[in-house]
């Protein structure tokens, strides 16, 4: 997977990215096709076939020839507007440094940086899919990864932050002697967590268990298992602060990398991260991580 540093936009479904929209302003400013292609260190032909593919996929005219020159649609004209309007909107907020991702690598970079005083931090706590979405639109400048499949996947290699594993959650306390003793339990899946962990375990150790709710955020799993004491769930340690009844009973079997992408190959985030990953290892274990 390709994460572009440069603001890409979606128009009538189709995805450009901003080498059409360079070329739209290039035009605009030069009032000539070969001008702007020399602008933009392109062949006219190059040029002149980025206009008509685009025109053919949005079934739009983008610039209007004559002997006066060349010049752009109304249409196009409105278009470069809009991804103006976005481009500025990233412009504005270089200042400050926006992570997206699952909640255990969002909490991990929000901790870390209260201890290292970085108050420029925005943080967007979102599902994988639109985590990826804004990294590939170049909206956000750290992508963190609460799994390590998510990465793989991909063939990505973010920067490693910190271990974290995962703990049984139940209604009340119970006594567990073994991982067998989780047979035949009704459990709460989070949908692309870290959980396929164990399943995969309790499937090795040739359990029966039922998986009969799935949902979208360890916050409803964990409700659900609160209200009924017939249901289990799994959690990150990291966050097993906020619950009363944990088990480690899978934690060695579960110990996974907590991890996050510089999107836009920005010096200070490498910085920042490489401090996380070597130098604040002491502090991060305060939160509940383990030491890479």
């Amino acid at each position: 997977m390709s994460l572009n540093k440069k603001l890409s936009m979606e128009i009538s479904g189709n995805l450009f990215d901003y080498k059409l929209f360079d070329t739209l302003k290039a035009i605009d400013k030069t009032k000539s096709q070969r001008k702007a292609a020399k602008e933009l260190c392109i062949s006219h032909p190059v040029l002149n076939r980025r206009i008509l593919k685009a025109e053919e996929l949005l079934s739009e005219k983008l610039v209007i020839v004559s002997s006066t020159g060349t010049n752009l649609t109304e249409y196009a004209l409105n278009i470069l507007e809009e991804y103006e309007t976005y481009e500025n909107r990233l412009s504005d907020s270089t200042d400050s440094i926006t992570v997206a991702g699952g909640p255990i690598s969002c909490e991990f970079i929000r901790q870390l940086a209260q201890a290292y005083q970085m108050d420029n931090l925005k943080i967007i706590e979102t599902d994988k899919q639109t985590a990826f979405d804004l990294a590939n639109k170049g909206l956000i400048d750290i992508l963190g990864f609460d799994d390590p499949v998510q990465a793989y996947i991909y063939d990505i290699e973010p920067t490693p932050l910190g271990r974290d594993n995962l703990v049984l959650l139940s209604h009340d306390e119970v006594e567990l002697n073994s991982i067998s003793d989780l047979n035949g339990l009704k459990f709460v899946e989070v949908e692309g967590s870290a959980q396929r962990l164990a399943w995969t375990t309790l499937a090795n150790y040739d359990l029966d268990f039922d998986i009969v709710y799935v949902v979208n955020s360890y916050h409803e799993a964990i409700r659900l298992v609160e209200q009924n004491e017939n249901l289990y769930t799994f959690i990150n340690n990291s966050m097993a602060y906020t619950s009363q009844h944990t088990s480690n009973i899978i934690s060695k079997e579960t110990r996974h990398i907590i991890s996050a992408l510089n999107v836009k190959n920005n010096s200070f985030i490498e910085s920042f991260l490489n401090i996380a990953s070597h130098r604040a290892q002491k502090v991060t274990v305060n939160y509940g991580f383990e030491h890479l």
